[in-house]
């Protein structure tokens, strides 16, 4: 089914939108209540995951924001994987269509921009660049790192004004985004599925596919739950050989502690069935539950706690108890975001405290810290902090410039400013 609805149309408030992106179709003006392009986006039933059930329900309207903010007439477009192609066309409005086939994309208004700055003649159809895809030509040349969306649109704006209108010939692309000309989807055939759209431009042996460099868009939260956290696995010390990782999402570090070192035995703790399900393969034994629920007896040799504690209504009482089970001179090794970090800071003082799905403003974090408050916390439960390292993911320009401004305005821990993260190693003092 699709649904398109007047209210979803946005209208630009810049006369310079219409004559700039106007002309771009035949040389002919575009009246301002006539939509130039449509997005089609796809509803789907997440995952029995909360972050990512977060995640589906803020690309959607952060996508929608970015279409508005772009200054462009568009329609909104719902549908789901069966419709077919003959039944989206019935309803599009405007010279283009933005096929979206990932319900974990967030738009940009640059690369909205940059794809109808584009010339239409040498291309069907355009795919945009991502922070992430297995497609080597679609992968962005980022200025830079974002931890959050005002960053992200700024790297967005930065990569645009660098690229221009370059785009590159390409035989494949990422069917998480693709930019259509309306008039060459109508030369085939109305039956196709709009989840098989992509992999029919495959077969058509006329068809012309682009990337423009410059179009930037964010694709995917719920990869970043496999990540192999080499960070704490580098932690492990030689000799350990009895490992309680807490919070193993989909088994990213059992998996990479396991390439490591085999003999080395793996007890996973995860209270999301999906996540546990796909982390099985990689651990010695699986807990499927709340940690707070969990009662272990058996001492170990490390504990391994990766973006843990923040998600807890009491990770007090756990330091506690992980103390207790530790070995004498066990190790606890860890991650835990800074909620003193600029971007946080920076929201804050503009009044704003936005969630996203993964990430230093997680939807899932009840609980924030300092390196001054982790290390009161890590004493206070007995541990003693053998090693802290804090990871520094270099600041946008906007970024910089705010800390800059911040430490001549006042006398902040420009450190914190810059941290985004710390990575510790204690020890059961």
């Amino acid at each position: 089914m699709i649904d398109v609805s007047p209210s979803r149309r946005y209208t630009p408030t810049s006369t310079c939108a219409t004559a700039r992106y106007g002309a771009f179709i035949n040389s002919r003006i575009i009246p301002m209540t006539k939509p130039l392009y449509t997005v089609a986006w796809p509803m789907r039933t997440a995952p029995d995951i909360y972050e990512i059930r977060f995640s589906y329900d803020y690309c959607r309207n952060k996508s929608q924001e970015a279409c508005g903010e772009a200054g462009i007439p568009f329609a909104w477009a719902d549908y789901d994987d069966d419709t077919a192609l003959g039944q989206i066309l019935l309803q599009i409005n405007g010279r283009f269509l933005l096929m979206a086939c990932s319900p974990e994309l967030v738009l940009s208004s640059a690369a909205i921009k940059a794809f109808l700055s584009c010339p239409a003649d040498p291309y069907h159809a355009l795919g945009p660049v991502f922070n992430q895809t297995p497609l080597p030509r679609q992968v962005a040349s980022l200025p830079g790192p974002y931890l959050d969306m005002a960053s992200f649109e700024e790297v967005a704006h930065i990569l645009a004004q660098a690229q221009g209108h370059k785009m590159i010939p390409v035989s494949q692309l990422d069917p998480a985004c693709i930019f259509y000309d309306v008039q060459f989807l109508r030369s085939l055939a109305p039956s196709i599925p709009a989840c098989q759209l992509s992999q029919s431009l495959q077969k058509h042996r006329a068809v012309r596919l682009g990337v423009a460099t410059g179009a930037l868009m964010h694709h995917g939260f719920l990869e970043n739950l496999g990540s192999p956290r080499d960070d704490l696995v580098r932690l492990v010390p030689q000799g350990v050989r009895q490992v309680l990782d807490i919070g193993c999402a989909r088994g990213g570090y059992g998996k990479a502690l396991k390439a490591a070192n085999p003999r080395i035995f793996i007890t996973g703790i995860e209270q999301n069935p999906v996540l546990a399900a796909a982390a099985a393969p990689h651990y010695d034994e699986l807990i499927v539950a709340p940690v707070e629920q969990v009662r272990l007896e058996t001492p170990v040799d490390l504990i391994n706690c990766g973006d843990v504690l923040e998600h807890l209504q009491d990770p007090w009482t756990l330091l506690a108890q992980l103390h207790a089970l530790l070995r004498p001179g066990g190790y606890l090794v860890m991650s835990i975001p800074n909620a003193g970090h600029w971007s946080i800071v920076r929201q804050l003082l503009r009044g704003r405290f936005e969630y996203i799905p993964l990430g230093p403003l997680c939807i899932g974090h009840v609980r924030w810290f300092t390196e001054f408050s982790i290390r009161r916390d890590l004493q206070q439960a007995g541990f003693s902090i053998d090693r802290l390292e804090r990871q520094q993911a270099p600041p946008t320009p906007q970024g910089d410039a705010f800390i800059e401004a911040l430490c001549r305005a006042v006398d902040p821990d420009e450190t914190s400013l810059r941290t985004n993260e710390f990575i510790i190693r204690a020890i059961k003092a």
